[in-house]
């Protein structure tokens, strides 16, 4: 298991921009009339989004009840692709109830316990709710924080993954899950570490992984 207190940030991944301006600036096209119609089809509770594109500061828009924001996050995190949303959808429908509760859950456990909302949605080795993994759910509980800098839980991803063990130097971390709880844990402390000896927010740094290519490494 790599050690994380040794792990340093490169220079490349430091944040330039002023936060408000990068997260306005990622604005991802999304597939309006599919969820509309298919969130409609199932009569699922919630708002479908109604905009041809989402920027990060219009999916975790504080005040939306669970289902709207996590429809708003899948629609941002799917984008063209809808890939295994369909059943996504028909697994949530087959138990409203209890998927609500799982969701209401996790969303104030992400305020404050990274390790306890995680696990809430993949206890064990299997997820909560169908379909439903780490790479999807850890975007709800981040924009459950209705954009807070300061928020402790954050996206994990294989793009984020990978850049963090071929780039920063974690060896140990899987590059396309699931990952365990204790590997959720311990990627939102580094980068919480990272924020406070740079000066920025965790995921401003989060960002700058995810959109990072060596191309732009001059």
């Amino acid at each position: 298991m790599t050690d994380l207190s040794t792990l340093l940030l490169p220079d490349w991944a430091v944040p330039k921009s002023p936060r408000d301006e990068t997260f306005l600036k990622q604005r991802v096209s999304i597939k309006t009339e599919w969820w509309r119609d298919e969130i409609g089809a199932r009569h699922l509770p919630g708002r479908p989004p109604t905009e041809d594109a989402l920027t990060r500061a219009q999916v975790g828009a504080p005040g939306d009840d669970v289902f709207t924001l996590l429809w708003r996050t899948l629609a941002w995190g799917s984008g063209s692709y809808l890939r295994l949303n369909a059943r996504r959808l028909t697994s949530i429908a087959a138990d409203v109830p209890r998927c609500e509760d799982l969701l209401t859950r996790a969303a104030d456990l992400s305020r404050s316990d990274p390790a306890s909302a995680f696990a809430l949605l993949r206890p064990g080795n299997r997820n909560a709710i169908r379909y439903l993994g780490p790479s999807f759910f850890t975007k709800f509980l981040y924009f459950a924080g209705g954009g807070a800098p300061d928020h402790p839980c954050l996206i994990l991803d294989r793009v984020v993954a990978t850049r963090l063990r071929d780039e920063c130097g974690w060896a140990s971390l899987h590059r396309q899950g699931p990952w365990p709880v204790e590997t959720y844990e311990r990627y939102c402390g580094l980068l919480a570490r990272w924020a406070r000896e740079t000066g920025r927010a965790p995921d401003e740094i989060e960002l700058k992984l995810f959109n990072s290519f060596s191309v732009d490494r001059n």
